[in-house]
């Protein structure tokens, strides 16, 4: 009835009071206010709602998929949110510049009058007050999301926002806003928090969880991509980080420029986009989610910088070692989480709270209008700067960063969650000299953490990527260059056909499978992606295997077309640089002493994923459901080298025959890809179960297992989740296999690929010397080598006369048509006796 009175008034002039009569009954009834009081807040309403439905009437119009009624909806949440939450905001200990704040400063309402309004709109709620450490924004798009959803209320939460405090003030504020009758809550960096307690024990607060595993914080400035510029870079950071900065780029060159120095000094953050545009900074502190989009919007719209102006921006998490942890931690007072009754209210507003970034995470324009919903309800949309763009593309996009970076707290079942051994590394960088107090210093481990039932990949699988990372670097540093990935896909895959979806609600392009390219980019790798089209032959494709001995690896996607002779290209790709384990099964089988390929990705993370939290296969009887050559077949040979006693079923197995071997297993993998094929019911209590084959169902938006809808909690001794159990892993492990390649690699051909020329076919190298004799002396040997190795050289002189005399030397494999490790082999011996006869 509100909202249709609403519309009513937004099409009639703000004076007519006959179209207000029945809106302020039902304010009177509902408040308990009086007239005068509901017509100003009813007036102040009608207008925001006018506003709003003329911003939205043509986006209504444009998106078929929302339901008519949005509008209404929407400017009946407005309304309703807009009454019942600024009086909630009144009786905060520091009330914000609120709506109803303003009508009690006009005497429109009395102090006696919101105090009554105050019990009537809280009956049954727990108060909760929260400090954001920024004005409302993508940032907290969770937050938005659940507040504009009535879902704190609905879980019986009186939500009271604190008002924007002065940088660095945060902690101090939740300390002073803290009373026994209500939770407080506020959020800020970890590089700010720890600190911060460290040097202040009095505020006995603890994080709780996180917003954001990593910081966004990234050192943005302007390229040419001439690579000049000035030897002394000025930097400008945040007042509360400029300490922190500059510790960071003094420590060493990486990510820095080795060549320059950095001055670090506290600039206005209103304008450091401006300033770094003008050339009054040479760079800024900035977020990866903010200012550095901003800085593209401006460099795409504008004029001012030339066009090959590029935005430069390293993430300081990292750099020259440091470890800045978690971003928008969330901490609370010592003493809530001391009261059971108060660690379930904080636990309560933690899981609506991530429940809002779900919501964000599958619907970033939602949650962009959200966020403005927010804004607008909570009078936190003051700041002006630069380093925002009022674009509805700019607002999605941020949405999408934010959630990007929110992705990456997924552990096991929810987001958000803190591990204790990441938490604890980055105390130990941001203290230095310092030994924090005590363990988990500043940390509650316990109050946010998915089910001890569950055998969560999340971390495991980021912990897995960050070592191929780490070894990835170290390999560049050691060879000037980055371990090469090369992936075939023929046709398009069916069970990759909702990748970008997947993508979207649960991994970012940092992580996952289904963007290889970008995830191989971020961890210091070269990945070459290479589609062909599904008529591909035989012959073309062993003909693009060929052409990629560059790489130090090549996964080959399957299932290949059927026309295609699988066994025959699977082979074509070397066993050193076989990174997806084609080979494993094979090897293992016909040489189990000495053989040591790389094992299949998703096999190995299954296994890794179990031995993480302690399970013994041996002497267990063991299901493996799924029989491909990629994972269940692999898995069970893997299975039987653990000890265990194994079983291989399929989809084709009759019910009977499937329901007795689960009901008698003890750990069941189950890698079919068939949803529903395996009933929770069958399964002995007790059972241990590791899903792997998951399926993409699109019209409930999630990601299945094999397994029907039973819950498996009830039965199981432990399980792991889909998402969130073995699929984060498998990146990890792909690329743990390409930098593996990449050093054994290496090893073979020692320093020949910083020595000779690659062409398609062929390896050479030109040698100079000062004369025939050593050139003749130096051929001499190179033959003698040759004979041995029975791998002779193309070997051509030419004369230079007083300049002496250059040889050059090719080699190749005539039956391979291509370069081989023997080609490496000859050239590395080449370059030793070169070495020998310049002596």
């Amino acid at each position: 009835l509100v909202a249709r009175q609403l519309v009513a008034v937004s099409r009639q002039s703000l004076s007519d009071e006959r179209g207000l009569h029945a809106p302020l009954i039902i304010l009177q009834r509902s408040f308990c206010i009086d007239n005068t009081t509901s017509a100003f807040l009813l007036r102040r309403c009608s207008f925001k709602a006018l506003e709003y439905h003329s911003l939205h009437k043509v986006k209504t119009c444009v998106e078929p998929r929302r339901p008519s009624p949005y509008v209404l909806n929407t400017i009946h949440i407005r309304f309703k949110l807009s009454i019942h939450h600024r009086i909630m905001i009144r009786f905060a200990s520091s009330p914000t510049a609120s709506l109803l704040s303003r009508a009690v400063a006009s005497g429109k309402l009395s102090t006696a009058t919101s105090t009554n309004t105050n019990v009537i709109a809280r009956r049954g709620l727990q108060t909760v007050s929260l400090q954001l450490d920024y004005y409302m924004s993508a940032q907290f798009a969770g937050i938005a999301s659940a507040l504009t959803n009535n879902m704190y209320e609905k879980a019986g939460i009186d939500l009271q926002f604190l008002p924007i405090c002065p940088v660095g003030l945060e902690m101090e504020r939740v300390r002073q806003a803290s009373a026994d009758e209500k939770v407080t809550i506020g959020s800020v960096e970890q590089n700010i928090f720890i600190p911060t307690l460290y040097n202040d024990p009095s505020l006995k607060l603890k994080a709780v969880a996180a917003m954001f595993r990593r910081t966004p914080l990234c050192l943005a400035s302007l390229g040419d991509g001439a690579g000049a510029g000035p030897e002394e870079i000025v930097v400008g950071a945040h007042e509360d980080t400029v300490s922190l900065i500059q510790r960071i780029l003094s420590s060493g060159n990486g990510g820095a420029d080795p060549n320059r120095t950095y001055s670090v000094i506290a600039s206005p953050r209103a304008t450091k986009n401006t300033d770094l545009m003008s050339g009054k900074l040479g760079a800024i502190q900035a977020y990866l989610t903010t200012e550095v989009p901003a800085l593209e919007q401006r460099l795409r719209h504008g004029s001012a910088t030339p066009p090959s102006t590029s935005i430069v921006a390293p993430p300081l998490e990292g750099m020259n070692g440091a470890r800045l942890g978690y971003s928008q931690l969330m901490f609370t007072p010592e003493e809530d989480l001391l009261s059971d009754d108060k660690r379930e209210v904080v636990q309560t507003f933690l899981d609506v709270t991530f429940r809002g970034w779900d919501m964000a995470i599958r619907d970033n324009e939602a949650a962009a209008d959200a966020v403005e919903e927010a804004k607008s309800i909570l009078a936190l949309d003051d700041e002006s700067n630069d380093h925002w763009d009022r674009s509805r593309s700019y607002a999605v996009q941020n949405i999408g960063l934010c959630c990007d970076f929110v992705k990456e707290t997924f552990q096991g079942d929810r987001y958000g969650v803190l591990n204790a051994e990441r938490f604890n590394e980055a105390t130990e960088w941001l203290l230095g000299d310092k030994a924090p107090p005590t363990d988990n210093f500043g940390l509650d481990a316990t109050a946010w953490q998915p089910s001890p039932k569950l055998l969560a990949g999340g971390e495991l699988g980021r912990k897995t990527l960050e070592e191929a990372r780490k070894s990835a670097e170290l390999f560049a540093s050691v060879h000037g260059r980055k371990p090469s990935l090369a992936v075939i896909t023929v046709g398009e895959l069916s069970r990759y056909c909702h990748g970008d979806r997947r993508l979207d609600i649960y991994s970012n392009g940092l992580l996952s499978w289904f963007s290889k390219g970008s995830a191989g980019t971020a961890n210091g790798f070269d990945v070459k992606e290479i589609t062909l089209p599904k008529t591909t032959t035989t012959d073309e494709l062993l003909s693009q295997i060929y052409s990629l001995k560059q790489y130090d690896g090549i996964q080959l996607m399957w299932p290949l077309p059927s026309q295609v002779d699988a066994s025959k290209c699977y082979n074509a790709i070397e066993v050193n640089r076989d990174v997806d384990g084609a080979h494993y099964l094979g090897q293992m089988e016909l040489d189990p002493k000495n053989a040591t390929p790389m094992p299949p990705v998703t096999p190995a993370a299954a296994i890794t994923l179990i031995e993480e939290y302690g399970i013994s296969l041996n002497n267990k009887f063991v299901l493996v459901v799924g029989r491909s050559r990629i994972v269940g077949a692999p898995l069970a040979y893997m299975v039987n080298k653990s000890g265990g006693i194994v079983t291989v079923a399929h989809s084709e197995v009759s019910t009977d025959n499937l329901k007795a071997l689960v009901g008698n297993a003890d750990v069941i993998f189950a890698c079919a890809g068939s949803p529903g094929l395996l009933k929770t019911s069958w399964v002995k209590p007790g059972a241990e179960i590791i899903s792997i084959g998951t399926t993409f169902d699109e019209q409930k938006d999630l990601l299945v297992s094999d397994f029907d809808n039973g819950d498996l909690d009830d039965i199981a001794n432990r399980y792991s989740p889909v998402p969130g159990g073995v699929g984060p892993l498998s990146n990890g492990f792909l690329f743990k296999n390409v930098a593996a390649a990449a050093w054994k690699r290496a090893q073979t051909t020692g320093d020949v690929d910083d020595t000779w020329n690659r062409t398609s076919g062929t390896i050479e190298r030109t040698f100079h010397f000062r004369n025939y004799d050593l050139a003749l002396s130096f051929s001499d040997d190179v033959n003698s080598m040759s004979r041995e190795l029975d791998h002779h050289a193309n070997m051509t002189f030419r004369h230079e006369c007083v300049d002496g005399v250059d040889v050059t030397l090719e080699f190749f494999t005539y039956e391979a048509n291509e370069v081989t490790d023997k080609d490496y082999t000859a050239a590395k011996m080449v370059n030793e006796i070169a070495r020998k006869n310049t002596k």
